[in-house]
């Protein structure tokens, strides 16, 4: 479902219509007195919204994020933790049906 904000073009009476996205223009059809309207807080992005690193953005609303995302850069992500569990680089190593090439053998 969608909430659409309109107003009443004679009274400037403002409310929120919730529909499914198909009703709308039948909606539109039924009501031509009203029309959508937006403000900064309901407008949608239309590429205008600030512009800067998404890290950037998400500490700033949220400042317990940036020593979060520091603890996650400094682990490496998936690959840092496997390689603390003893270098296994790939999931193969896992799958029954992998078989090692012989020099993979050599080397543990």
């Amino acid at each position: 479902m969608a909430t659409y904000p309109v107003r009443n073009k004679e009274t400037g009476e403002e409310k929120e219509v919730v529909m499914s996205v198909h009703s709308w223009s039948q909606w539109k059809e039924d009501n031509p007195d009203w029309e959508r309207f937006f403000t900064p807080e309901n407008s949608p992005a239309l590429g205008l919204e600030t512009v800067g690193d998404w890290k950037d953005k998400l500490t700033n609303k949220n400042p317990g994020w940036g020593e979060i995302l520091k603890k996650a850069d400094k682990a490496g992500g998936i690959s840092g933790r496997l390689a603390k569990r003893g270098g296994i680089n790939s999931t193969q190593e896992h799958d029954d049906s992998y078989t090692p090439s012989p020099k993979e053998k050599k080397s543990k």
